[in-house]
């Protein structure tokens, strides 16, 4: 097993998904004891980003900044999917993330920022044209367990659809429109809300990290 500091941007990188295994339990995070300590720390990372972009000294190290810590393990796929790991530890914690990177990227959608919309999908999918048509579900960054799939797809729907979710009072759903609410107001308590959003991006692909323990599968 290895172990390291990755950066978000490694952990949802291009041709992969993380998978919740079957012995996992269902999401279970709240908003008091998780979310709201999460946005903490994101948001307060985000502003000193944002700081230090209005400054004209711009050496020294770049700091970052710590989140947790997940334990993956490789898995063996078939051919035609895209590669993938199990998450043996810390799937609470990708999942809300998850949640996080696609209300953010239901904000830009409404500030009509294209290009930003388009990065935060690149943290939730996977890109299109390296699907296998037979796998439709490999598009996802992270697959979750069978009850929690249904509010999972809902909570990352494209920008722009209503959908009704089909159990308004599981967390997964609750955490989105939680999310969709303290990110749009901390944008819009911005003179440019849609570069704040950038920096919120740059803030946790390049500079969130978490401590990853990964094995193969033997």
């Amino acid at each position: 097993m290895q172990a390291g500091d990755v950066r978000l941007g490694q952990v949802f990188a291009n041709h992969h998904q993380n998978v919740i295994p079957l012995f996992q339990r269902p999401y279970v995070w709240d908003q008091v004891k998780n979310w709201e300590p999460l946005w903490q720390d994101i948001r307060l990372a985000t502003e000193e980003v944002e700081q230090e972009s209005g400054t004209l000294n711009s050496q020294g190290d770049v700091r970052t900044y710590f989140l947790g810590a997940v334990v993956l393990q490789q898995r063996h796929t078939n051919p035609r999917r895209i590669s993938s790991s199990n998450v043996v530890d810390g799937q609470q914690r990708l999942t809300t993330l998850q949640i996080l990177f696609a209300a953010a990227r239901s904000v830009s959608q409404s500030l009509e920022a294209k290009s930003l919309t388009a990065k935060f999908s690149s943290m939730i999918e996977n890109h299109a044209d390296i699907i296998h048509e037979d796998f439709p579900n490999d598009r996802y960054k992270v697959w979750p367990l069978p009850q929690d799939r249904d509010v999972f797809l809902w909570a990352m729907r494209s920008p722009g659809d209503d959908t009704r979710p089909v159990d308004q009072d599981h967390r997964i759903v609750r955490a989105r429109i939680w999310f969709d609410s303290v990110i749009r107001s901390w944008a819009m308590d911005s003179t440019d809300p849609a570069e704040r959003l950038e920096h919120l991006f740059d803030t946790l692909k390049q500079r969130m990290q978490l401590v990853s323990d990964h094995a193969r599968v033997k």
